[in-house]
């Protein structure tokens, strides 16, 4: 819940009355154990219902800077996950069941249908989605708002640079943007507002009380990195397309990294 604000947090800043659709913003109503992130943030208890007070984080972020917010209440990656996996060299079973419960497919479908669903009933043209950098749930979303650019080519679609993943794994970024061209999107550079100095991203992110402690230093680093912006736009051949709506499956996603400009 505070990716939006990692990542466009400047942007957001300079466009009060903007809506922020966060798709992967629930869990369970208590939390037992404590998954690694949670315990890592000294901020929560064992039982507590963590996403119901980040939630709460989540609205003070969003009133502040005069925003409108969205949760779609799909649960955390780390939630998703089940209890932990202990010995996990000893129980590759195990294992391969808790990562199919995180990659499970009718999620992603889920995901796609409920923002369009969203898209539809706000009517907005601009949509800024993110690039899918790292991180399983970006992934997740990126490849759901990937299929809603290529279905709804009436609106005007922006993709971003998550930070701080943008500056700490910059092969990522690259392969990200290679998959795009693979399956005949292009994208080019935008500008866009930004607020003159970073003192309401700032503010903005001291909101996510409890996030901070895990983020440390990489808080920081995305208060001062730059952010960036891509205008995108769908020059493929649908027909062509081997994967729903065109967006590459994991199957279908080049394995070598790419040398781009």
């Amino acid at each position: 819940m505070d990716d939006a604000a990692l990542s466009c947090g400047q942007l957001l800043s300079a466009s009060p009355g903007s809506h922020v659709v966060t798709v992967f913003s629930g869990g369970p109503a208590r939390v037992r154990p404590l998954p690694w992130w949670d315990k890592m943030s000294g901020f929560f208890q064992p039982g507590d219902d963590v996403m119901a007070l980040r939630a709460v984080e989540d609205d003070d972020a969003w009133a502040g800077a005069g925003l409108h917010g969205h949760r779609l209440g799909f649960w955390d990656e780390q939630y998703r996950q089940g209890r932990p996996v202990a010995l996990a060299r000893l129980r590759p079973r195990a294992v391969r069941a808790a990562q199919a419960r995180v990659d499970d497919p009718s999620v992603d479908e889920a995901v796609y249908e409920m923002l369009r669903t969203v898209i539809d009933e706000l009517g907005l043209q601009t949509w800024l989605v993110p690039l899918g950098l790292w991180h399983g749930d970006h992934k997740k979303t990126a490849r759901a708002c990937l299929r809603l650019a290529r279905s709804m080519p009436d609106r005007r679609w922006v993709v971003y640079e998550e930070l701080p993943y943008r500056l700490e794994v910059p092969l990522e970024v690259s392969d990200a943007k290679a998959r795009l061209r693979a399956v005949g999107f292009a994208i080019e550079p935008a500008v866009l507002p930004s607020a003159p100095d970073s003192s309401r991203k700032r503010a903005m992110l001291d909101c996510y009380r409890s996030q901070l402690p895990c983020l440390g230093a990489r808080a920081y680093a995305a208060v001062t990195g730059p952010e960036v912006f891509h205008h995108l736009s769908d020059r493929s051949d649908r027909s062509d397309q081997a994967s729903p709506g065109g967006v590459p499956t994991d199957e279908e996603r080049p394995s070598a990294r790419p040398a781009l400009p």
